[in-house]
């Protein structure tokens, strides 16, 4: 009997020590320097580029992604801002991820206004932006900004030049079977498109953390682009989207155009994080939650993790599970992208 009791008791300490090594763990994510340039200013010469607009200057790497096709080399493909034509993508190519800087390949891709993109001019500009690219079976998925539908909520044709926040943006697809020449993918309507709104849908970012995949971005609601939130989407193959819901709505943000930006999201030891891009300070606010749908509604103050003062980062593993953050927009080192190694240290 006592033999019993003790393989009994054995068992059980197994069992639980087991389920011990499956208990989430708070984690804190900490950049690790030197940061190197990757992506420099690309030579757009041949489309030109217009003047210096407020804060923003032309020729600009914003916001971006970084994947590996399967021959090994690694691939970024970035928004650039105010050429002559308005924004375009643009490719980079490096051996590893921390060349520096990466070769510019002089590949650009524009909007297309057959494919149902940047419909209305803004301020006389093309938009196509924020690419970021999955692979799924065989096939590399690369979503990104179409920006004007010509469309109100209803489905009716608008003209935004004239209201702006009167028509609804667009999450767009084009697709490739080695991560390099891409073609547009056409919905019903012979569109690029796979989804509208809310409002100026822009910035996704993608996960797949069960048998769905997810894409957050960020958009307003209620046709006012200062009220400004992160939605989630769920679907089974790239193409066809759930309807939206907020997973990320900040009070802190109400009334302040544009915000938030630039959502990416990854899971670490039974925890999701979100990384978003400005705040009350600037800079990139990360959250965490055991729900990929809900980082916090209105006061989002016991979600909140840490803040670094970076923008527009994308969190990149390579072969061997080393992590690196991506940011941009370094006065002193000049406009572009940059990486540096990132760490995981255990929340105290």
């Amino acid at each position: 009997m006592n033999l019993i009791l003790s393989r009994l008791a054995l068992l059980l300490i197994i069992i639980f020590s087991a389920c011990g090594t499956n208990k989430p763990v708070k984690m804190l994510p900490v950049i690790e320097g030197p940061w190197w340039v990757i992506a420099p200013e690309p030579d757009l010469t041949e489309l030109g580029l217009q003047p210096t607009r407020g804060n923003v200057q032309p020729n600009q790497p914003n916001d971006h992604h970084i994947f590996q096709t399967d021959d090994g080399k690694w691939h970024l493909w970035a928004c650039v801002r105010l050429t002559a034509v308005g924004r375009i993508l643009a490719h980079w190519e490096a051996d590893s991820l921390t060349q520096s800087p990466w070769q510019w390949t002089g590949e650009i891709i524009r909007a297309d206004k057959k494919a149902g993109e940047s419909l209305i001019d803004w301020y006389n500009q093309e938009f196509i932006q924020s690419p970021f690219v999955v692979k799924n079976n065989e096939t590399f998925f690369m979503v990104y900004g179409g920006y004007d539908t010509g469309l109100n909520p209803e489905g009716k044709p608008v003209n935004p030049a004239r209201n702006y926040n009167s028509a609804e943006k667009q999450i767009c697809l084009m697709t490739s079977t080695d991560g390099r020449e891409w073609v547009r993918h056409q919905n019903e309507q012979g569109l690029s498109r796979i989804f509208i709104g809310p409002g100026a849908a822009r910035d996704p970012c993608i996960i797949k953390p069960g048998e769905r995949w997810l894409i957050y971005y960020c958009g307003h609601h209620n046709w006012d682009r200062t009220c400004g939130a992160i939605y989630v989407r769920a679907s089974d193959d790239l193409i066809q989207w759930s309807d939206w819901k907020i997973a990320h709505y900040d009070k802190k943000s109400e009334h302040k155009s544009w915000l938030p930006e630039s959502p990416a999201v990854v899971f670490r030891k039974g925890y999701y994080y979100l990384f978003r891009t400005h705040g009350p300070e600037g800079g990139t606010y990360i959250f965490r939650s055991r729900d990929p749908f809900n980082f916090g509604q209105g006061d989002v103050s016991d979600h909140l993790v840490t803040r670094l003062e970076i923008i527009a980062p994308e969190i990149i593993i390579d072969e061997k599970g080393n992590e690196y953050i991506s940011k941009i927009h370094d006065p002193e080192k000049g406009y572009g992208i940059q990486l540096a190694r990132l760490r995981w240290d255990v929340e105290k």
